[in-house]
Protein backbone atom coordinates (compact mmCIF):
# COMPACT_ATOMS: atom_id res chain seq x y z
CA UNK A 1 0.00 0.00 0.00
CA UNK A 2 1.16 3.53 -0.69
CA UNK A 3 1.63 5.90 2.26
CA UNK A 4 -1.44 7.83 3.33
CA UNK A 5 -1.24 11.33 1.84
CA UNK A 6 -1.30 14.25 4.18
CA UNK A 7 -4.61 15.95 4.76
CA UNK A 8 -5.27 19.07 2.70
CA UNK A 9 -3.68 22.09 4.31
CA UNK A 10 -1.53 19.92 6.61
CA UNK A 11 2.21 20.51 6.93
CA UNK A 12 2.87 16.94 8.26
CA UNK A 13 5.44 15.02 6.27
CA UNK A 14 5.80 11.21 6.03
CA UNK A 15 9.05 11.36 8.00
CA UNK A 16 7.33 13.09 10.90
CA UNK A 17 4.93 10.18 11.26
CA UNK A 18 7.73 7.65 11.89
CA UNK A 19 8.21 6.38 15.51
CA UNK A 20 11.48 7.64 16.91
CA UNK A 21 13.58 5.62 19.44
CA UNK A 22 12.88 8.19 22.14
CA UNK A 23 9.15 7.91 21.62
CA UNK A 24 9.38 4.07 21.79
CA UNK A 25 11.30 4.23 25.07
CA UNK A 26 8.77 6.62 26.59
CA UNK A 27 5.94 4.27 25.51
CA UNK A 28 7.52 1.04 26.85
CA UNK A 29 8.80 2.47 30.14
CA UNK A 30 5.42 2.27 31.99
CA UNK A 31 4.85 -1.25 30.64
CA UNK A 32 8.25 -2.47 31.88
CA UNK A 33 7.66 -0.83 35.25
CA UNK A 34 4.29 -2.54 35.59
CA UNK A 35 5.80 -5.97 34.76
CA UNK A 36 8.54 -5.42 37.33
CA UNK A 37 5.97 -4.57 40.01
CA UNK A 38 3.94 -7.68 39.19
CA UNK A 39 7.05 -9.84 39.55
CA UNK A 40 7.90 -8.29 42.92
CA UNK A 41 4.42 -8.56 44.44
CA UNK A 42 3.54 -11.97 42.97
CA UNK A 43 3.18 -14.83 45.49
CA UNK A 44 6.29 -16.78 46.32
CA UNK A 45 6.29 -20.13 44.56
CA UNK A 46 5.61 -22.98 46.95
CA UNK A 47 8.74 -24.91 47.88
CA UNK A 48 8.02 -28.64 47.92
CA UNK A 49 9.90 -31.46 49.63
CA UNK A 50 9.16 -35.18 49.51
CA UNK A 51 10.46 -37.84 51.87
CA UNK A 52 9.08 -41.35 51.91
CA UNK A 53 5.31 -40.98 52.22
CA UNK A 54 5.49 -37.32 53.27
CA UNK A 55 4.94 -34.29 51.07
CA UNK A 56 5.54 -30.84 52.57
CA UNK A 57 5.21 -27.40 51.01
CA UNK A 58 6.53 -24.07 52.30
CA UNK A 59 5.49 -20.59 51.23
CA UNK A 60 8.91 -19.12 52.00
CA UNK A 61 7.98 -17.40 55.28
CA UNK A 62 9.43 -19.91 57.73
CA UNK A 63 9.86 -23.56 58.74
CA UNK A 64 6.17 -24.29 59.38
CA UNK A 65 4.86 -26.12 56.26
CA UNK A 66 1.99 -24.30 54.58
CA UNK A 67 0.68 -27.72 53.50
CA UNK A 68 1.51 -31.17 54.84
CA UNK A 69 0.22 -34.27 53.08
CA UNK A 70 0.69 -37.95 53.88
CA UNK A 71 0.31 -40.75 51.34
CA UNK A 72 -1.49 -43.76 52.80
CA UNK A 73 -1.96 -45.91 49.68
CA UNK A 74 -1.09 -46.28 46.03
CA UNK A 75 -4.05 -44.45 44.52
CA UNK A 76 -4.16 -40.75 43.62
CA UNK A 77 -6.87 -40.19 46.24
CA UNK A 78 -4.88 -41.87 49.02
CA UNK A 79 -3.36 -38.62 50.22
CA UNK A 80 -4.54 -37.01 53.44
CA UNK A 81 -3.76 -33.40 54.26
CA UNK A 82 -2.83 -32.73 57.89
CA UNK A 83 -3.18 -28.96 57.48
CA UNK A 84 -6.42 -27.12 58.17
CA UNK A 85 -7.82 -25.03 55.32
CA UNK A 86 -8.26 -21.41 56.35
CA UNK A 87 -6.00 -21.81 59.41
CA UNK A 88 -2.47 -20.46 59.68
CA UNK A 89 -0.06 -23.39 59.60
CA UNK A 90 1.78 -24.17 62.81
CA UNK A 91 3.04 -27.74 62.43
CA UNK A 92 6.71 -27.85 63.44
CA UNK A 93 6.83 -24.08 63.69
CA UNK A 94 9.61 -22.71 65.90
CA UNK A 95 9.03 -19.48 67.80
CA UNK A 96 12.35 -17.77 68.64
CA UNK A 97 12.46 -14.90 71.18
CA UNK A 98 13.49 -11.77 69.33
CA UNK A 99 13.85 -13.76 66.12
CA UNK A 100 13.94 -12.14 62.70
CA UNK A 101 12.98 -13.43 59.29
CA UNK A 102 13.65 -17.06 58.42
CA UNK A 103 15.84 -17.93 55.46
CA UNK A 104 15.85 -21.29 53.71
CA UNK A 105 19.34 -22.56 52.98
CA UNK A 106 20.36 -24.93 50.24
CA UNK A 107 21.83 -28.28 51.30
CA UNK A 108 23.75 -30.91 49.35
CA UNK A 109 21.66 -33.80 50.72
CA UNK A 110 18.00 -34.71 51.19
CA UNK A 111 17.37 -32.28 54.02
CA UNK A 112 15.48 -29.03 54.57
CA UNK A 113 17.28 -26.30 56.51
CA UNK A 114 15.93 -22.98 57.76
CA UNK A 115 17.93 -20.41 59.70
CA UNK A 116 17.15 -17.23 61.61
CA UNK A 117 18.80 -14.90 64.09
CA UNK A 118 17.38 -14.12 67.48
CA UNK A 119 18.55 -11.92 70.33
CA UNK A 120 22.23 -12.99 70.56
CA UNK A 121 21.43 -16.35 68.94
CA UNK A 122 21.66 -18.08 65.59
CA UNK A 123 19.03 -20.80 65.19
CA UNK A 124 18.97 -23.64 62.65
CA UNK A 125 15.93 -25.84 61.96
CA UNK A 126 16.82 -29.00 60.02
CA UNK A 127 14.37 -31.65 58.79
CA UNK A 128 15.64 -34.97 57.41
CA UNK A 129 14.13 -38.32 56.35
CA UNK A 130 13.47 -40.88 59.11
CA UNK A 131 13.66 -44.66 59.40
CA UNK A 132 10.48 -45.27 57.40
CA UNK A 133 7.95 -43.43 55.31
CA UNK A 134 5.92 -42.09 58.21
CA UNK A 135 8.84 -40.77 60.26
CA UNK A 136 11.08 -37.73 59.95
CA UNK A 137 14.03 -36.45 61.97
CA UNK A 138 13.98 -32.88 63.27
CA UNK A 139 17.13 -31.23 64.60
CA UNK A 140 17.14 -27.77 66.20
CA UNK A 141 20.50 -26.13 66.90
CA UNK A 142 21.10 -22.84 68.75
CA UNK A 143 24.41 -20.97 68.78
CA UNK A 144 25.05 -18.14 71.26
CA UNK A 145 26.53 -15.23 69.29
CA UNK A 146 26.55 -12.71 72.15
CA UNK A 147 29.15 -11.89 74.79
CA UNK A 148 27.24 -12.73 77.97
CA UNK A 149 25.51 -15.93 79.13
CA UNK A 150 21.81 -16.01 78.32
CA UNK A 151 19.66 -15.33 81.37
CA UNK A 152 16.27 -14.91 79.69
CA UNK A 153 13.57 -17.24 80.99
CA UNK A 154 11.68 -17.00 77.68
CA UNK A 155 12.23 -20.31 75.85
CA UNK A 156 11.91 -21.12 72.21
CA UNK A 157 8.71 -22.98 71.42
CA UNK A 158 8.19 -25.87 68.98
CA UNK A 159 4.51 -26.20 68.03
CA UNK A 160 2.08 -28.57 66.34
CA UNK A 161 -1.33 -27.39 65.19
CA UNK A 162 -3.82 -25.87 65.24
CA UNK A 163 -5.91 -28.78 64.06
CA UNK A 164 -5.08 -31.85 62.04
CA UNK A 165 -7.12 -31.30 58.89
CA UNK A 166 -10.19 -32.85 60.55
CA UNK A 167 -13.66 -31.43 59.92
CA UNK A 168 -17.02 -32.40 61.49
CA UNK A 169 -19.14 -35.14 59.92
CA UNK A 170 -22.60 -33.63 60.04
CA UNK A 171 -25.94 -35.34 60.44
CA UNK A 172 -24.94 -38.17 62.80
CA UNK A 173 -26.90 -36.95 65.81
CA UNK A 174 -25.40 -37.44 69.25
CA UNK A 175 -22.45 -39.39 67.81
CA UNK A 176 -20.81 -36.65 65.73
CA UNK A 177 -17.87 -36.39 68.14
CA UNK A 178 -17.44 -40.17 67.98
CA UNK A 179 -16.53 -40.05 64.30
CA UNK A 180 -14.63 -36.75 63.98
CA UNK A 181 -12.40 -35.22 66.62
CA UNK A 182 -8.88 -33.91 67.28
CA UNK A 183 -7.17 -34.52 70.63
CA UNK A 184 -3.84 -33.43 72.09
CA UNK A 185 -2.04 -36.41 73.63
CA UNK A 186 1.12 -36.79 75.72
CA UNK A 187 2.97 -39.66 77.34
CA UNK A 188 3.86 -38.90 80.95
CA UNK A 189 5.86 -41.54 82.85
CA UNK A 190 5.01 -43.99 80.07
CA UNK A 191 1.24 -43.45 80.45
CA UNK A 192 -0.88 -42.00 77.66
CA UNK A 193 -2.95 -38.97 78.56
CA UNK A 194 -5.61 -37.49 76.30
CA UNK A 195 -7.18 -34.04 76.50
CA UNK A 196 -10.66 -33.09 75.32
CA UNK A 197 -10.52 -29.33 74.78
CA UNK A 198 -13.93 -27.89 73.96
CA UNK A 199 -13.46 -24.14 74.36
CA UNK A 200 -10.73 -21.78 73.18
CA UNK A 201 -8.27 -21.07 75.98
CA UNK A 202 -4.70 -20.03 76.72
CA UNK A 203 -1.77 -22.45 76.92
CA UNK A 204 -2.14 -25.09 79.64
CA UNK A 205 0.93 -26.85 81.03
CA UNK A 206 0.74 -30.64 81.20
CA UNK A 207 3.09 -32.52 83.48
CA UNK A 208 3.41 -34.72 86.52
CA UNK A 209 3.02 -33.65 90.15
CA UNK A 210 6.79 -33.96 90.59
CA UNK A 211 7.44 -31.54 87.74
CA UNK A 212 8.25 -34.25 85.21
CA UNK A 213 7.83 -33.54 81.52
CA UNK A 214 6.40 -35.80 78.81
CA UNK A 215 8.77 -37.46 76.36
CA UNK A 216 6.21 -37.91 73.56
CA UNK A 217 3.13 -36.03 72.49
CA UNK A 218 1.18 -34.59 69.61
CA UNK A 219 -2.26 -34.51 68.02
CA UNK A 220 -4.52 -37.38 67.02
CA UNK A 221 -7.77 -37.72 65.11
CA UNK A 222 -9.82 -40.84 64.57
CA UNK A 223 -7.44 -42.28 61.98
CA UNK A 224 -4.33 -40.06 61.91
CA UNK A 225 -1.67 -38.78 64.27
CA UNK A 226 1.07 -36.15 64.18
CA UNK A 227 3.53 -36.78 67.02
CA UNK A 228 6.86 -35.70 68.47
CA UNK A 229 9.27 -37.86 70.45
CA UNK A 230 12.14 -36.15 72.26
CA UNK A 231 15.39 -37.98 71.49
CA UNK A 232 18.08 -35.56 72.65
CA UNK A 233 18.22 -32.30 74.58
CA UNK A 234 16.38 -31.12 77.67
CA UNK A 235 12.87 -29.90 77.00
CA UNK A 236 10.85 -27.63 79.24
CA UNK A 237 7.10 -27.55 79.70
CA UNK A 238 4.73 -29.22 77.24
CA UNK A 239 1.57 -27.20 76.69
CA UNK A 240 -1.83 -27.70 75.05
CA UNK A 241 -4.57 -25.32 74.03
CA UNK A 242 -7.30 -24.88 71.42
CA UNK A 243 -7.63 -21.88 69.15
CA UNK A 244 -10.55 -19.65 68.24
CA UNK A 245 -11.73 -20.52 64.72
CA UNK A 246 -11.63 -17.83 62.05
CA UNK A 247 -14.29 -16.99 59.50
CA UNK A 248 -12.23 -18.86 56.88
CA UNK A 249 -12.31 -22.06 59.00
CA UNK A 250 -15.81 -22.21 60.55
CA UNK A 251 -15.27 -25.26 62.75
CA UNK A 252 -15.68 -25.67 66.49
CA UNK A 253 -12.65 -24.87 68.68
CA UNK A 254 -12.32 -28.54 69.63
CA UNK A 255 -11.12 -29.24 66.07
CA UNK A 256 -8.24 -26.74 66.43
CA UNK A 257 -6.05 -27.87 69.35
CA UNK A 258 -2.32 -27.20 69.44
CA UNK A 259 0.63 -28.63 71.32
CA UNK A 260 3.83 -26.74 72.16
CA UNK A 261 7.18 -27.83 73.61
CA UNK A 262 9.37 -25.30 75.42
CA UNK A 263 13.07 -25.39 74.49
CA UNK A 264 14.92 -23.51 77.28
CA UNK A 265 17.79 -21.16 76.44
CA UNK A 266 18.88 -19.96 79.88
CA UNK A 267 22.49 -20.63 80.90
CA UNK A 268 23.81 -20.88 77.35
CA UNK A 269 27.39 -19.50 77.40
CA UNK A 270 28.83 -17.22 74.69
CA UNK A 271 30.04 -19.24 71.71
CA UNK A 272 28.33 -22.40 73.00
CA UNK A 273 25.72 -24.47 71.18
CA UNK A 274 22.63 -26.34 72.33
CA UNK A 275 20.83 -28.97 70.28
CA UNK A 276 17.53 -30.87 70.40
CA UNK A 277 16.54 -33.86 68.30
CA UNK A 278 12.99 -35.12 67.75
CA UNK A 279 11.40 -37.98 65.91
CA UNK A 280 8.35 -36.75 63.98
CA UNK A 281 5.59 -39.25 63.20
CA UNK A 282 2.94 -38.31 60.65
CA UNK A 283 0.66 -41.04 59.37
CA UNK A 284 -2.25 -43.41 59.89
CA UNK A 285 -3.00 -45.06 63.23
CA UNK A 286 -2.27 -48.63 62.18
CA UNK A 287 -0.41 -51.01 64.46
CA UNK A 288 2.44 -51.48 62.00
CA UNK A 289 2.87 -47.72 61.51
CA UNK A 290 2.71 -46.88 65.21
CA UNK A 291 5.20 -49.55 66.29
CA UNK A 292 8.66 -48.40 67.39
CA UNK A 293 10.97 -47.73 64.43
CA UNK A 294 14.03 -49.02 66.32
CA UNK A 295 14.48 -50.98 69.57
CA UNK A 296 15.96 -47.88 71.24
CA UNK A 297 12.87 -45.78 70.61
CA UNK A 298 9.33 -45.97 71.86
CA UNK A 299 6.28 -46.63 69.74
CA UNK A 300 2.86 -45.05 69.81
CA UNK A 301 0.53 -48.07 69.69
CA UNK A 302 -1.16 -46.96 72.93
CA UNK A 303 -3.19 -44.71 70.64
CA UNK A 304 -5.07 -47.83 69.50
CA UNK A 305 -7.97 -48.81 71.77
CA UNK A 306 -7.08 -46.41 74.61
CA UNK A 307 -9.24 -46.53 77.70
CA UNK A 308 -9.64 -50.33 77.62
CA UNK A 309 -8.22 -52.57 80.31
CA UNK A 310 -5.08 -54.31 79.16
CA UNK A 311 -6.77 -57.70 78.77
CA UNK A 312 -9.51 -56.03 76.72
CA UNK A 313 -6.88 -54.42 74.49
CA UNK A 314 -5.34 -57.87 73.96
CA UNK A 315 -8.81 -59.16 73.00
CA UNK A 316 -9.31 -56.20 70.63
CA UNK A 317 -5.95 -56.81 68.91
CA UNK A 318 -6.84 -60.51 68.63
CA UNK A 319 -10.19 -59.70 67.00
CA UNK A 320 -8.49 -57.25 64.66
CA UNK A 321 -5.98 -59.93 63.65
CA UNK A 322 -8.78 -62.49 63.12
CA UNK A 323 -10.87 -60.05 61.12
CA UNK A 324 -7.88 -59.17 58.95
CA UNK A 325 -7.12 -62.85 58.41
CA UNK A 326 -10.73 -63.50 57.37
CA UNK A 327 -10.60 -60.59 54.96
CA UNK A 328 -7.48 -62.04 53.36
CA UNK A 329 -9.64 -65.06 52.46
CA UNK A 330 -12.92 -63.22 51.82
CA UNK A 331 -12.67 -60.11 49.62
CA UNK A 332 -15.37 -58.24 51.55
CA UNK A 333 -15.16 -56.67 54.99
CA UNK A 334 -18.91 -57.04 55.44
CA UNK A 335 -18.78 -60.79 54.76
CA UNK A 336 -15.72 -61.07 57.01
CA UNK A 337 -17.72 -59.52 59.88
CA UNK A 338 -20.58 -61.97 59.25
CA UNK A 339 -18.17 -64.93 59.25
CA UNK A 340 -16.63 -63.59 62.49
CA UNK A 341 -20.10 -63.61 64.09
CA UNK A 342 -20.59 -67.22 62.91
CA UNK A 343 -17.23 -68.29 64.38
CA UNK A 344 -17.94 -66.64 67.74
CA UNK A 345 -21.40 -68.26 67.89
CA UNK A 346 -19.94 -71.63 66.93
CA UNK A 347 -17.34 -71.36 69.70
CA UNK A 348 -20.11 -70.59 72.20
CA UNK A 349 -22.56 -73.17 70.88
CA UNK A 350 -22.04 -75.79 73.65
CA UNK A 351 -22.65 -73.20 76.39
CA UNK A 352 -25.58 -71.66 74.54
CA UNK A 353 -27.20 -75.06 73.91
CA UNK A 354 -27.13 -75.99 77.58
CA UNK A 355 -28.46 -72.57 78.55
CA UNK A 356 -31.34 -72.75 76.09
CA UNK A 357 -32.28 -76.27 77.16
CA UNK A 358 -32.22 -75.18 80.77
CA UNK A 359 -34.45 -72.24 79.95
CA UNK A 360 -36.92 -74.50 78.09
CA UNK A 361 -37.07 -76.93 81.05
CA UNK A 362 -37.56 -74.03 83.46
CA UNK A 363 -40.44 -72.69 81.34
CA UNK A 364 -42.19 -76.09 81.48
CA UNK A 365 -41.84 -76.24 85.27
CA UNK A 366 -43.18 -72.69 85.51
CA UNK A 367 -46.30 -73.71 83.64
CA UNK A 368 -46.86 -76.63 86.04
CA UNK A 369 -46.37 -74.70 89.28
CA UNK A 370 -48.27 -71.55 88.30
CA UNK A 371 -51.51 -72.53 90.10
CA UNK A 372 -49.64 -73.35 93.32
CA UNK A 373 -47.54 -70.18 92.92
CA UNK A 374 -50.68 -68.04 92.72
CA UNK A 375 -52.10 -69.72 95.84
CA UNK A 376 -48.90 -69.04 97.82
CA UNK A 377 -48.84 -65.39 96.75
CA UNK A 378 -52.50 -65.05 97.71
CA UNK A 379 -52.30 -66.68 101.16
CA UNK A 380 -48.83 -65.73 102.43
CA UNK A 381 -46.78 -62.55 102.80
CA UNK A 382 -43.19 -61.55 103.51
CA UNK A 383 -40.50 -64.05 104.42
CA UNK A 384 -42.92 -66.96 104.68
CA UNK A 385 -44.08 -66.39 101.09
CA UNK A 386 -40.49 -66.37 99.82
CA UNK A 387 -39.63 -69.52 101.77
CA UNK A 388 -42.63 -71.45 100.41
CA UNK A 389 -41.83 -70.38 96.83
CA UNK A 390 -38.25 -71.63 97.23
CA UNK A 391 -39.56 -74.92 98.65
CA UNK A 392 -41.86 -75.23 95.62
CA UNK A 393 -38.93 -74.85 93.24
CA UNK A 394 -36.90 -77.41 95.19
CA UNK A 395 -39.76 -79.93 95.03
CA UNK A 396 -39.64 -79.75 91.24
CA UNK A 397 -35.85 -79.87 91.09
CA UNK A 398 -35.17 -76.46 89.57
CA UNK A 399 -33.52 -73.25 90.73
CA UNK A 400 -35.47 -69.96 90.62
CA UNK A 401 -32.45 -68.51 88.79
CA UNK A 402 -32.51 -71.16 86.07
CA UNK A 403 -34.46 -68.86 83.77
CA UNK A 404 -31.56 -66.42 83.78
CA UNK A 405 -29.03 -68.86 82.33
CA UNK A 406 -29.41 -67.48 78.79
CA UNK A 407 -28.05 -64.23 80.18
CA UNK A 408 -24.78 -66.09 80.56
CA UNK A 409 -24.46 -66.05 76.78
CA UNK A 410 -24.78 -62.27 76.76
CA UNK A 411 -22.34 -61.84 79.65
CA UNK A 412 -19.72 -63.98 77.93
CA UNK A 413 -20.14 -62.12 74.65
CA UNK A 414 -20.17 -58.68 76.27
CA UNK A 415 -16.34 -58.31 76.27
CA UNK A 416 -16.36 -59.39 72.61
CA UNK A 417 -18.98 -56.73 71.80
CA UNK A 418 -17.03 -54.00 73.62
CA UNK A 419 -13.72 -54.98 72.00
CA UNK A 420 -15.36 -55.24 68.59
CA UNK A 421 -16.92 -51.80 69.01
CA UNK A 422 -13.43 -50.32 69.41
CA UNK A 423 -11.99 -52.43 66.58
CA UNK A 424 -14.67 -51.48 64.06
CA UNK A 425 -14.56 -47.87 65.21
CA UNK A 426 -10.78 -47.49 64.77
CA UNK A 427 -9.70 -50.12 62.26
CA UNK A 428 -7.90 -48.29 59.48
CA UNK A 429 -8.86 -50.82 56.80
CA UNK A 430 -12.58 -50.33 57.44
CA UNK A 431 -12.26 -46.57 56.94
CA UNK A 432 -13.65 -46.72 53.41
CA UNK A 433 -14.93 -50.32 53.29
CA UNK A 434 -18.47 -50.53 51.90
CA UNK A 435 -20.99 -53.38 51.94
CA UNK A 436 -24.29 -53.64 50.07
CA UNK A 437 -25.92 -50.18 50.41
CA UNK A 438 -23.44 -49.10 53.11
CA UNK A 439 -20.81 -46.59 51.98
CA UNK A 440 -18.48 -47.29 54.90
CA UNK A 441 -18.71 -49.82 57.72
CA UNK A 442 -16.95 -47.38 60.03
CA UNK A 443 -20.00 -45.07 60.18
CA UNK A 444 -23.81 -45.55 60.39
CA UNK A 445 -25.24 -47.11 57.22
CA UNK A 446 -27.26 -43.98 56.20
CA UNK A 447 -29.80 -45.50 53.82
CA UNK A 448 -31.45 -42.17 53.00
CA UNK A 449 -31.68 -38.62 54.33
CA UNK A 450 -34.63 -37.38 56.39
CA UNK A 451 -34.24 -33.93 54.91
CA UNK A 452 -34.25 -32.49 58.43
CA UNK A 453 -32.15 -33.02 61.54
CA UNK A 454 -34.00 -34.96 64.24
CA UNK A 455 -33.00 -34.89 67.92
CA UNK A 456 -30.68 -37.79 68.85
CA UNK A 457 -31.08 -39.44 65.43
CA UNK A 458 -29.49 -36.82 63.20
CA UNK A 459 -30.26 -36.37 59.50
CA UNK A 460 -30.11 -39.95 58.24
CA UNK A 461 -32.27 -43.06 58.39
CA UNK A 462 -30.14 -46.04 59.39
CA UNK A 463 -31.68 -49.36 58.43
CA UNK A 464 -29.36 -51.74 60.29
CA UNK A 465 -30.34 -50.60 63.83
CA UNK A 466 -33.99 -51.21 62.91
CA UNK A 467 -33.20 -54.73 61.69
CA UNK A 468 -31.16 -55.32 64.82
CA UNK A 469 -34.07 -54.20 67.03
CA UNK A 470 -36.49 -56.49 65.17
CA UNK A 471 -34.21 -59.51 65.51
CA UNK A 472 -33.69 -58.69 69.20
CA UNK A 473 -37.46 -58.60 69.71
CA UNK A 474 -37.81 -61.90 67.85
CA UNK A 475 -35.25 -63.63 70.07
CA UNK A 476 -37.07 -62.42 73.18
CA UNK A 477 -40.49 -63.41 71.86
CA UNK A 478 -39.30 -66.84 70.86
CA UNK A 479 -38.52 -67.79 74.46
CA UNK A 480 -40.61 -65.56 76.74
CA UNK A 481 -40.75 -65.95 80.48
CA UNK A 482 -44.08 -67.49 81.63
CA UNK A 483 -46.67 -64.93 82.73
CA UNK A 484 -49.23 -65.58 85.46
CA UNK A 485 -52.24 -64.02 83.68
CA UNK A 486 -53.34 -61.99 80.67
CA UNK A 487 -52.38 -58.72 82.31
CA UNK A 488 -48.89 -60.07 82.96
CA UNK A 489 -48.55 -61.16 79.35
CA UNK A 490 -49.54 -57.69 78.07
CA UNK A 491 -47.03 -56.07 80.42
CA UNK A 492 -44.38 -58.53 79.29
CA UNK A 493 -45.06 -57.70 75.63
CA UNK A 494 -44.81 -53.98 76.34
CA UNK A 495 -41.51 -54.42 78.13
CA UNK A 496 -40.15 -56.47 75.25
CA UNK A 497 -41.08 -53.78 72.72
CA UNK A 498 -39.57 -51.05 74.91
CA UNK A 499 -36.37 -53.09 75.27
CA UNK A 500 -36.09 -53.53 71.49
CA UNK A 501 -36.72 -49.80 71.00
CA UNK A 502 -34.05 -48.96 73.57
CA UNK A 503 -31.57 -51.18 71.75
CA UNK A 504 -32.39 -49.46 68.46
CA UNK A 505 -31.79 -45.99 69.94
CA UNK A 506 -28.59 -47.18 71.62
CA UNK A 507 -27.16 -48.68 68.44
CA UNK A 508 -28.53 -46.06 66.03
CA UNK A 509 -25.33 -43.95 65.91
CA UNK A 510 -22.95 -46.94 66.10
CA UNK A 511 -20.68 -47.94 63.19
CA UNK A 512 -22.51 -50.07 60.65
CA UNK A 513 -19.96 -52.86 61.03
CA UNK A 514 -20.78 -53.17 64.74
CA UNK A 515 -24.56 -53.20 64.13
CA UNK A 516 -24.08 -55.73 61.32
CA UNK A 517 -22.23 -58.04 63.72
CA UNK A 518 -24.91 -57.73 66.44
CA UNK A 519 -27.75 -58.28 63.92
CA UNK A 520 -26.03 -61.40 62.59
CA UNK A 521 -25.49 -62.63 66.15
CA UNK A 522 -29.25 -62.25 66.76
CA UNK A 523 -30.07 -64.17 63.58
CA UNK A 524 -27.75 -66.98 64.62
CA UNK A 525 -29.31 -67.00 68.09
CA UNK A 526 -32.77 -67.35 66.51
CA UNK A 527 -31.62 -70.25 64.37
CA UNK A 528 -30.04 -71.92 67.38
CA UNK A 529 -33.25 -71.55 69.39
CA UNK A 530 -35.26 -73.13 66.59
CA UNK A 531 -32.79 -76.04 66.37
CA UNK A 532 -32.87 -76.61 70.13
CA UNK A 533 -36.68 -76.47 70.24
CA UNK A 534 -36.99 -78.95 67.39
CA UNK A 535 -34.44 -81.26 69.03
CA UNK A 536 -36.28 -81.00 72.38
CA UNK A 537 -39.58 -81.85 70.70
CA UNK A 538 -38.07 -84.98 69.17
CA UNK A 539 -36.24 -85.96 72.36
CA UNK A 540 -38.53 -84.96 75.25
CA UNK A 541 -36.68 -87.10 77.79
CA UNK A 542 -33.19 -85.83 76.90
Amino acid sequence: MSPRPPAPGSTESPESRRVSPGMLARTLHPVLLLCLCLIVISPVRAQEWRSGLQQLQWDGSGPAPARWSVRVGDGPADITTLSQDGVDAGHLDLLVPGGGDWERQETDDDRVRWQTRGADTRVAWILAPGENGHRLQLRIRVEHTGTRPLVSDTPMQLTLGPGLGETPIRGLGIAETLYSYVQPVVWLDGELRRFDLEEADDWRVVGGPDGGHPDRGGLQSRYFALLLQSLEGRTGDWRVRTATPSTEAPVAPRYLPSLAVDLPLEGLAPGAEREWRFEVFAGPKTRSSLAAATPERRGYDELLFPGLWQWMRVLAFGLLWLLTALHSLIPSWGLAIIVLAVLVRAAMYPIARRALRSQAAFAEVQQVIQPEMRRIKREYRGAEQSERILDLYREHGVSPLAGMKPLLIVLIQLPVFVALFHVLGQAWDLREAGFLWIDTLSQPDRLFSFGVTLPLLGSWFNLLPVLMALTTLATIRLSPAPAADERGRRLQTLLQVLMALAFMLLFYPFPAGMVLYWTMANVLHLLQQLVVERWSARNPLA
